[in-house]
């Protein structure tokens, strides 16, 4: 019978998820008892608050920054595109 195969082909698919599963899980668990066990080895940096003030201002500022050179790149590219297209209208439309 059909209904039968497609059944056992349902069961056998579900076995190969579940079993899947747990392979990922166990290779997660691995990796996170791995990182456990590389953080006992390499501590931390000592940071004071006051170092993680200035670190996290310079970063707003850097941020800042960015997104001022982001404008202006996108300020200059409209320029330049609308300034081609004035030539091109200019050029062709007389």
């Amino acid at each position: 019978m059909v209904g039968e195969g497609h059944a056992f082909d349902m069961i056998r698919r579900i076995k190969e998820g579940r079993e899947a599963s747990r392979l990922r899980r166990e290779r997660t668990n691995e990796k996170l008892r791995h990182m456990n066990q590389a953080g006992e080895h390499y501590s931390l940096p000592n940071t004071t608050p006051e170092e993680m003030e200035r670190i996290i201002k310079d970063s707003e500022k850097k941020k800042e920054k960015d997104s001022n050179y982001f404008v202006w790149g996108t300020l200059i590219i409209m320029g330049a595109l609308i300034l081609i297209a004035v030539i091109l209208w200019a050029i062709f439309i007389k």
